[in-house]
């Protein structure tokens, strides 16, 4: 299996488990990642809608992408998810104060990701 083939659907599974995960137990979930449970009815709804479906659906782009030969697109998709995803979670750790330590392990995560991802579109680009 050729790396950005590996890449793609590794960012795929992990995406697609990880909504599954927030889709079936929102409440495990959210204190595991942040500590904190879901509080009412709607935001364990918005939990499994938002972290749960739209990360699910994510995970299928990316896989989906791949099948109909674009996966330099997918790729590219993946690195610029996984770059916003530490941006955004670096101006949140600088403006907001220290997180714990998952948000620390995401954060190394995101950027080796992008990284990986960044690193695997050469691949793609000769194979598409």
């Amino acid at each position: 299996m050729r790396l950005h083939t590996f890449v793609i659907y590794f960012a795929a599974a992990f995406f697609i488990f990880y909504g599954l995960a927030f889709s079936f137990f929102p409440s495990d979930m959210g204190l595991l990642v942040t500590g904190v449970a879901p509080q009412n009815i709607s935001a364990m709804v918005d939990f499994r809608a938002t972290y749960g479906g739209m990360t699910i659906a994510i995970g299928t782009a990316f896989i989906y992408l791949h099948v109909i030969k674009q996966s330099h697109a997918s790729l590219a998709i993946i690195s610029c998810v996984l770059i916003l995803m530490a941006v955004t979670r670096a101006v949140g750790l600088v403006l907001d104060g220290q997180g714990n330590s998952i948000m620390y392990v995401y954060l190394v995560l995101e950027v080796l990701g992008s990284g990986v991802a960044i690193a695997a579109m050469q691949g793609a680009r000769r194979d598409n």
